[in-house]
C-alpha cells in the first residue's frame, strides 16, 4: 500500500496569496506581530536615494518565532497555531490569524521575504532567519538557530524586497488613512499597543472625529438568527478615499472588507462589525467579494447598510442644526416657526440637508449677499414641495455644487425616499383640501345654488378624477372623444324637442347633459379605456327622467361607429347631491355594489351621490391623514373655492386679477381717449 500526501502546487498557493489590497497585505504581517504579543509594531518604508519605495519592513518586538514553530508552520497551509487558541499567551489579546496563510500575502508586493526573529527558549536567547522566494512559495528556507546574547531583545523583521511594481501609492495619505482604518479599533481595544506606519503611530484621538456604538439586535435571516452583531462606525478626522465595512470575529480583529456603498454627503468613515458569524464566512472567502455571499450574510449585509444609512441621515441633520440657525438669524431661511404637520417636518428635514450641501461646497453661495441667499433658498424650497426629484438639478444651476456632491444627494434621496415619502405625502395633502372644497361646495348654502357644474364643477372634478377610484387616478384629455360627445348630445337635444334644436344665446347647438369625459391610460395600445362623468347641479334633485337621460346617452355612445369592434370599456357616472325613491331602488340592488345602475361586459353606469363619493374618498384617505396629521384652514377652503371660479370667470374679471393684462388694458383706455381729444 501507498500513502500519498496532498501537497499544494505552486499556482494554488499563488491564488491563495494574491490580493489586490496591499494594505491588506501589509496588515496580514502586523497581525501575525500582535498575535506575538508585540508591545510595538512599526511599518518602515525604506526610499532608494530618488525617493523612491526600495522596500517594506515591518519590525515588532514580540516573543518571536521559534525553531519549532518555524519548521510546522512554514511547512503546512492552514494548520496555524492559532487554531486551537483564541487569547495570545502573554497579554491575552484577541488572535487575528488562524489560517496559516497570512505570511504568503508577500507574493502581491514583493519577490522575496525574510523573516530575521529572535526568541527566547531555555532561559537562552536565539536568531532565526527564514526565507520565502515569489517563485517557490511551497519552499521555505528556515536557518540553524544562532545563539545571541542575552539582552537581545525579542521580535521579528520581515523585509519585503526586491518589490514588484513602485508602489508609490503606499507612501501617500490615501495609504495611511486606510491603514489608520484597520488598526484605530484595536488600539481602542489595546491601548498599550504601539502601531506605526511609515514613522506615524496610529492614534484614534488624532484620528478619529466621533464614533457611535449600535445597539445589539436579532437579525432574522433566511437560514438562521445572527443574536450577537456587534456594530460600531467611526468619523475619521482626515480625509480617507475608501469608506468600507470591516468584518471581525472578535472585538477588534478585522477578517475582511467590502465597501461600505452607503450615501453619507460630507462624512469619512468606517464601519466595524463583529461576530462569530463572520469566521464562517472569512473561512469560505465571502468577506471580500461582493455579491459572492450567501443569503444570510447577504441579510446581515443589508442590516449594516441600513442601520448606516440611517445613522447618517441623523448625524447629517445635527452638523446642519447649527448652519440652519445660522440661516435663521440672518433672515434667509425660507420656512417660519414649527412645521405645521408631518408634510413639512419630512419636507424641512431634506431642505436642512440639501442646504447643509449646497453651504458647505458651493462658494458662490458663500460670498452671496442675504437677499440672493434668501431667493436661492426659496427656489429650493419651491422644488422641494412641488417636485422633489429636481432638486438635484437646482442644486447644480442655483448652488454651482460639484457633480460628485450633486450625486451623493442623488442617492440620498433614492435610499431613504425621502422624495417618495414628500411626493405622496403632497398628493394626499392635495387630496383632502380637493375633497374639504368639494365638500364646502356642494352641501353648503352658501356656495350649493350659486355652483355651476359646467364651468366650475367640472374643473374641480377635472382634475381629481381620482375621486371615482384609484384606478382613475390618472386620466387625460382627449379631443377626439370631446367631440363624438358632443355630437351625441347634439342628437340627443334634437330628438328631446321634436327636431328643434336647443340652442344657446349665441345661437350655436348646445348639449342638453353636461358630460364630462376622460381617457384611462392603459398598457394596451389596441384597447382604450373611458371615464365619462355627468355632474349634477348641486341643488337638483334626480329622478327617473334623469336616469332615463343617462342611459340614453350610454346607448347612444356605444353606438357611435367610432367603437364598433374596439376593445373598450365604459365607465359612467351621474352624480348629484340627491335622488328619489324611484332611483334608489334601481340602484340598491342585491348582488350589486350600491351605486351600480348598469353592468355590462364592456361598461358600467353608476348613479352617486356627493355624500356617498365623499365619504367613500374620506375613509380611503383617513389612515394616512391621521399620521400625517394634515389640517385644512377654513381660509384655504374658501381661498381655494375663490380661486375656481376666478378660473371661469370673464375676461374683465379675469384682467383685474392679472396685473400685467390690467395694465394693457389701462394704456390702450387712455390712449383712446387721448385719440379723441383735439389738439389746442
Amino acid at each position: 500500500m501507498v500513502v500519498l500526501t496532498l501537497k499544494a502546487k505552486n499556482d494554488h498557493l499563488q491564488k491563495v496569496a494574491s490580493t489586490r489590497d496591499f494594505i491588506k497585505a501589509i496588515a496580514e504581517f502586523v497581525w501575525n506581530a500582535l498575535d506575538a504579543d508585540a508591545p510595538r509594531t512599526n511599518v518602515e518604508l525604506v526610499r532608494n536615494a530618488l525617493g523612491g519605495l526600495e522596500s517594506i519592513v515591518i519590525r515588532d518586538n514580540g516573543t518571536g518565532i521559534t525553531k519549532v514553530r518555524a519548521e510546522h508552520d512554514f511547512e503546512s497551509l492552514g494548520e496555524s497555531w492559532k487554531l486551537h487558541t483564541a487569547r495570545t499567551p502573554v497579554l491575552g489579546r484577541a488572535l487575528h490569524g488562524k489560517e496559516g496563510q497570512g505570511r504568503l500575502r508577500f507574493f502581491s508586493l514583493a519577490r522575496r521575504a525574510v523573516w530575521e526573529t529572535v526568541y527566547k527558549e531555555n532561559g537562552k536567547r536565539y536568531r532565526l532567519k527564514i526565507e520565502i522566494d515569489a517563485d517557490q512559495l511551497s519552499s521555505s528556507s528556515v536557518s540553524e538557530p544562532e545563539e545571541v546574547p542575552a539582552k537581545t531583545q525579542t521580535g521579528t523583521t520581515v523585509e519585503l524586497a526586491p518589490l514588484k511594481e513602485t508602489f508609490d501609492w503606499l507612501t501617500g495619505e490615501e495609504a495611511r488613512s486606510e491603514f489608520d482604518s484597520i488598526f484605530a479599533p484595536y488600539i481602542l481595544q489595546y491601548p498599550k499597543a504601539e502601531i506605526s506606519y511609515d514613522g506615524r503611530p496610529v492614534d484614534p484621538k488624532r484620528t478619529i472625529e466621533h464614533s457611535h456604538q449600535f445597539p445589539t439586535q436579532p437579525i432574522i435571516c433566511p437560514g438562521r438568527v445572527v443574536r450577537d452583531l456587534t456594530l460600531r462606525v467611526i468619523e475619521w478626522r482626515p480625509r480617507i478615499t475608501g469608506r468600507k465595512i470591516y468584518f471581525g470575529g472578535e472585538s477588534g480583529v478585522v477578517l475582511g472588507s467590502l465597501a461600505a456603498n452607503v450615501t453619507a454627503p460630507g462624512f469619512e468613515f468606517s464601519a466595524y462589525a463583529y461576530s462569530p458569524f463572520f469566521n464562517e464566512m472569512a473561512k469560505a472567502n465571502l468577506l471580500e467579494f461582493e455579491g459572492l455571499t450567501d443569503p444570510d450574510f447577504a441579510r446581515v449585509l443589508e442590516y449594516v447598510r441600513d442601520q448606516l444609512t440611517d445613522y447618517f441621515r441623523a448625524r447629517q441633520a445635527e452638523k446642519s442644526g447649527e448652519l440652519i440657525q445660522d440661516l435663521k438669524d440672518a433672515g434667509v431661511y425660507p420656512y417660519e416657526g414649527d412645521p405645521r404637520d408631518e408634510i413639512e417636518r419630512r419636507e424641512r428635514q431634506v431642505f436642512d440637508i440639501a442646504t447643509h450641501a449646497a453651504v458647505s461646497y458651493s462658494k458662490d453661495f458663500k460670498k452671496a449677499d442675504n437677499p440672493l441667499k434668501k431667493i436661492a433658498l426659496g427656489l429650493l424650497k419651491e422644488a422641494l414641495s412641488h417636485n422633489p426629484e429636481s432638486v438635484t438639478r437646482i442644486l447644480k444651476a442655483v448652488f454651482n455644487l460639484p457633480k460628485v456632491r450633486q450625486d451623493e444627494f442623488s442617492q440620498l434621496l433614492d435610499k431613504t425616499e425621502l422624495g417618495n415619502i414628500i411626493g405622496a405625502s403632497s398628493l394626499v395633502a392635495n387630496r383632502i383640501v380637493a375633497l374639504k372644497v368639494l365638500r364646502e361646495i356642494v352641501f353648503s348654502p352658501k356656495h350649493r345654488s350659486t355652483i355651476k357644474e359646467r364651468g366650475e364643477l367640472d374643473i374641480l372634478i377635472r382634475d381629481n378624477t381620482w375621486i371615482f377610484g384609484e384606478s382613475f387616478h390618472l386620466t387625460m384629455h382627449e379631443a377626439g372623444l370631446t367631440q363624438i360627445m358632443d355630437r351625441v348630445s347634439e342628437e340627443i337635444a334634437t330628438k328631446r324637442v321634436k327636431g328643434t334644436p336647443v340652442r344657446k344665446l349665441d345661437g350655436k347647438i348646445g348639449r342638453i347633459d353636461s358630460f364630462m369625459g376622460r381617457v384611462v391610460p392603459n398598457e394596451n395600445p389596441d384597447h382604450r379605456d373611458f371615464l365619462l362623468v355627468e355632474l349634477k347641479k348641486p341643488s337638483i334633485k334626480i329622478g327617473r327622467k334623469e336616469a332615463d337621460q343617462v342611459e340614453d346617452y350610454v346607448n347612444a355612445i356605444l353606438a357611435q361607429p367610432d367603437f364598433i369592434n374596439t376593445s373598450t370599456q365604459w365607465n359612467f357616472y351621474l352624480v348629484t347631491t340627491e335622488y328619489d325613491d324611484v332611483v334608489k331602488q334601481r340602484i340598491t340592488q342585491e348582488n350589486r355594489p350600491l351605486g351600480l345602475f348598469i353592468d355590462k361586459p364592456n361598461h358600467r353606469v353608476w348613479i352617486k351621490s356627493w355624500a356617498e363619493l365623499i365619504r367613500d374618498c374620506e375613509a380611503r384617505l383617513k389612515f394616512v391623514q391621521d399620521k400625517l396629521r394634515i389640517e385644512v384652514s377654513a381660509e384655504e377652503i374658501q381661498e381655494r373655492i375663490a380661486r375656481l371660479k376666478a378660473s371661469v370667470l370673464k375676461s374683465d374679471v379675469v384682467d383685474k386679477v392679472d396685473p400685467i393684462k390690467h395694465v394693457e388694458k389701462a394704456i390702450v383706455k387712455k390712449h383712446k381717449k387721448g385719440a379723441g381729444k383735439k389738439k389746442p
